[in-house]
């Protein structure tokens, strides 16, 4: 009988979280199970289970590996001390245009799902993240922190939205890059129209 080769623990991990990677691209979020995970990398479930003590265990192992494979390049290229100017906000897109459409797609499903439970570890991690590395760039707006949060969150969703359509060809990559600019620059704007939009009249006291 044939034997499954010896892998060390973090090759083993790596390995499960490949197979993982398949199903998801195959299938979406409801095919990885612990038994497909299991077939899929011609292993036993015993030894998922090993790895990863049950299915939303497996499922924060998947999605927290994702973004730690493209988060620290994302951080890097978008470091060029002009905050959430151009050159931040074009280097940190041109990096999502490079990463494999079958890793896009589940941190799409990070930033826009947000009724997954399995996935509520993963998301705040990856919403802490983007808040230490982002936030700041967007003090100068004066924006209180819950606005600038959310605001953040859904450039987040546009930007990796604007990737997918660029990886399926249905706009090109410098106008990607472009409108995410665009969408930069109009945040004073936005954060203007914001402050002056009116308050809803506290109710009288009867």
């Amino acid at each position: 009988m044939a034997t499954r080769p010896y892998l060390r623990p973090d090759e083993r991990r790596r390995q499960l979280l490949e197979a993982a990677s398949r199903l998801f691209d195959r299938g979406g979020f409801t095919a990885v199970t612990m038994s497909a995970v299991a077939a899929e990398a011609g292993a036993s479930r015993r030894l998922v289970y090993d790895h990863f003590a049950d299915l939303p265990t497996l499922y924060e192992a998947f999605f927290d590996d994702r973004v730690a494979r493209y988060g620290a390049a994302i951080d890097a290229a978008s470091t060029s001390g002009d905050g959430a100017g151009p050159r931040s906000i074009g280097g940190a897109v041109r990096e999502l245009l490079a990463i494999p459409p079958e890793d896009l797609r589940p941190l799409h499903l990070l930033l826009a799902d947000g009724a997954t439970p399995e996935l509520a570890g993963a998301r705040e991690r990856l919403r802490s993240h983007l808040q230490a590395r982002w936030l700041p760039a967007l003090a100068p707006l004066g924006m209180d922190p819950t606005t600038a949060g959310a605001l953040l969150w859904t450039l987040a969703s546009s930007f990796v939205t604007l990737a997918e359509l660029a990886q399926r060809g249905e706009l090109d990559q410098a106008s990607a890059v472009a409108l995410a600019n665009a969408l930069a620059a109009s945040l004073p704007d936005v954060v203007g129209r914001l402050t002056l939009a009116p308050h809803p009249a506290a109710p009288e006291a009867p």
